[in-house]
């Protein structure tokens, strides 16, 4: 133990510069294509090597007439040449006068450990697999992949497979074209991407309509000094008009951070 934690002080000591990204984001909610129904928002750090990501999501005019909802959720991990490795993920979710919390967290060799608390009464038919759990990000996660992913390569593809606690389900990017946007605080390039949502485990019957969710659209920023490119908008096409997640405000700041033995003795 003592070993361990000389080394990493001497990591830390003798580390190069680096750089973190800061984005405090917020997006509104539209459903009908016009209806405001919630709003979102999302405080992402992201550096070389490592990731913070917190997310809260408040429902509002019409949806509270129906089921008044209120999501907070983080989540944080390494990354390692641009691949994502999630470590903790925290969900309190209030709907309806009821409340879940769901908190998971990766061991190193790939073990999911969860607490679910109120537990389900069903886990699915059929129920996901340890294997799933493992090969599987949370879904804070997975947004964090797609936004390194595309960020990196300016392209639309790729397959997310994701696990909440109960759902396993995977996301697929397919498509792309470059397009110019301008809204909500974000002005530059942007790329369209397909969005496709399949459900896999985890699901009962009465879960149908989210087995059939119709392929969407996601658009993610492209900056030209850094390789995470946030969404900016996200829609899904329904029977009675589509829902819509779009950039409502967008706050970045770019930190240069250098490590010396100054700085590490300062508590």
């Amino acid at each position: 133990m003592r070993l361990s934690f000389a080394f990493a002080a001497f990591a830390f000591l003798f580390a190069t510069p680096a750089a973190a990204d800061r984005f405090a984001l917020t997006y509104d909610g539209l459903g009908l294509g016009f209806v405001p129904v919630g709003g979102v928002t999302v405080d992402a750090d992201v550096s070389e090597d490592s990731y913070d990501i917190s997310a809260s999501l408040q429902s509002r005019g019409i949806l509270n007439l129906f089921e008044r909802t209120n999501i907070q959720a983080n989540s944080s991990g390494l990354i390692n040449n641009g691949t994502v490795r999630w470590q903790r993920y925290h969900l309190d979710h209030h709907y309806s006068r009821k409340r879940r919390v769901i908190s998971m967290s990766a061991d190193i060799d790939g073990s999911i450990t969860s607490e679910i608390e109120p537990i389900y009464r069903t886990w699915g038919d059929p129920a996901a697999t340890e294997e799933q759990r493992r090969i599987s990000r949370d879904p804070l996660s997975n947004v964090v992949a797609m936004a390194i992913d595309v960020g990196r390569s300016h392209r639309c593809e790729g397959t997310y497979p994701t696990f909440d606690g109960r759902f396993h389900y995977l996301l697929q990017l397919s498509g792309g074209d470059v397009d110019d946007f301008e809204g909500g605080g974000y002005q530059g390039e942007v790329l369209k991407c397909d969005l496709a949502y399949i459900a896999v485990s985890g699901f009962n019957p009465r879960d149908a309509g989210r087995r059939r969710i119709p392929e969407g659209e996601i658009w993610f920023a492209l900056m030209p000094d850094t390789t995470f490119a946030p969404p900016v908008r996200i829609s899904t096409p329904l029977s009675a008009g589509g829902a819509t997640i779009r950039l409502s405000g967008f706050r970045r700041a770019r930190v240069d951070v250098e490590y010396t033995s100054d700085t590490s003795a300062r508590p």
